[in-house]
């Protein structure tokens, strides 16, 4: 028998420092049984999410309150109609740790017959890639009843050992972060919660203007995000089991964090921006290719392209999208990426990504000369000047051209002085035009 290892992890982003405990379980006796149940209750959750958002459409009530990511939230808050009021967020402290094993049961056992029932099959059919609701055996998959899915989870639950130095110790409260179904374990089971909520308030005429604040809550695994809503927290203990404790977020009503976001009210209007946890740390993170290795150009270059859609997807005011841009491109600057190459990247994202940059009204030249850092010197013009070692002037038309499509006329200056060190180039750099 394997037993999964377990190791600690610092959270660097609190203050003071936390930390979390993860189980090594990728290569432990129930890690195929944990994979298929993913796979399983994966199923299971997609038939929640099409059966909620019908519900939504017929009744206008939101039972289903987890989103897949930042981009569906996105989606939600754009699509709102009407002034934006508070924004609060909201997050469980120690959440997989403290999920009591008989209430995980009883809470699954009733979503996995509903899910049957409602699915009128027999059978889900699961392998490591995808499963399905099916009325019959298929070959090459593991086909689970109703009984056997129930057994399986329950199996798992009575069975979490992790190995810590010499001593193995088996988990009786909480489920551990490191096994692959934990995720979906803790979502599906908040759900639950506030299914049994939400159907509470809708039956209940005295609460029934609940409904219209509480449709407006998007929640990501163990982060909740509450949108005018300032009862929110009067609701907790009453939506999720005292075992669990929510803790909120943000002080200011009027600006929080959520995921990648960073949400902010000004004037009854929400705008939005990229939040990045790591810009909180006191020191330097490594991220991103260094170009002076084996590292593939072409690739390197596409990993800029990559984070520009996701600043412009975000961030809806042009200053926010400049700010990311020149963070971005002072750091590729100094990991070896050439300026001139990253001005070229940019302008095609810029006539690639037309429909996402259209919002801030900019054209792509300003864009480039208000979001892309400049470096200590520029390469391009170190290569141009050994060229014309012997006759300085004929870069004056080239470089004019640099200039005028962004570049930096100090550091134009500066490169030209390292290219033609102990040359006098006055007469270059007196041609050379402002801008």
């Amino acid at each position: 028998m394997k037993v999964p290892t377990m190791y600690w992890l610092p959270k660097l982003h609190k203050t003071p420092y936390k930390y979390r405990f993860i189980s090594s379980s990728s290569h432990c006796s129930t890690t195929k049984l944990s994979i298929l149940l993913t796979s399983t209750l994966g199923t299971i959750k997609n038939l929640i999410i099409n059966c909620s958002n019908k519900a939504f459409e017929n009744s206008g009530i939101n039972y289903f309150w987890s989103v897949k990511n930042s981009l569906e939230v996105l989606d939600k808050l754009h699509a709102y109609i009407g002034d934006f009021e508070s924004v609060q967020s909201f997050d469980f402290s120690t959440l997989y740790t403290t999920l009591p094993h008989i209430l995980i049961k009883k809470k699954f056992t009733h979503l996995i017959k509903w899910a049957f029932k409602k699915s009128e099959c027999e059978y889900i059919c699961s392998n490591s890639f995808r499963s399905f609701f099916s009325s019959n055996k298929q070959k090459n998959y593991v086909n689970w009843t109703c009984f056997d899915t129930i057994y399986a989870l329950e199996f798992l639950l009575d069975n979490i050992f992790v190995r810590f130095g010499d001593s193995v110790y088996r988990q009786v409260i909480g489920i551990p972060m490191g096994t692959n179904c934990a995720p979906l374990i803790a979502d599906l089971f908040l759900y639950c919660y506030e299914l049994q909520f939400m159907t509470k308030i809708s039956k209940d005429p005295s609460k029934q203007h609940l409904i219209h604040k509480f449709n407006n809550t998007f929640r990501y695994l163990d982060d909740i995000l509450a949108l005018n809503n300032d009862d929110f927290s009067m609701y907790t203990k009453e939506i999720y089991p005292v075992e669990l404790t929510l803790n909120k977020a943000n002080t200011n009503n009027d600006h929080c964090p959520f995921l990648d976001l960073d949400i902010y009210i000004i004037n009854g209007k929400l705008n939005t921006k990229i939040y990045d946890k790591r810009d909180d740390f006191s020191f330097p993170i490594v991220n991103y290719p260094f170009l002076d290795g084996d590292v593939p150009l072409s690739p390197s270059y596409g990993v800029y392209i990559s984070q520009l859609v996701r600043f412009a997807r975000v961030c809806n005011n042009v200053l926010d999208f400049n700010e990311r841009n020149l963070c971005i491109t002072e750091k590729l600057l100094h990991q070896g990426f050439r300026y001139h190459k990253l001005v070229k990247t940019f302008t095609k994202f810029y006539h690639r990504y037309k429909d996402i940059i259209r919002k801030y009204s900019s054209t792509c030249r300003l864009l480039i000369r208000s979001g892309i850092s400049h470096p200590i010197f520029y390469g391009n013009i170190l290569y141009k000047a050994q060229k014309c070692q012997y006759s300085p002037l004929k870069l004056t038309k080239p470089i004019n051209r640099l200039i005028k499509k962004g570049y930096s006329y100090d550091t134009v200056v500066r490169s030209l002085k390292i290219a033609y060190f102990g040359v006098n180039i006055d007469s270059l750099i007196g041609s050379l035009h402002r801008h």
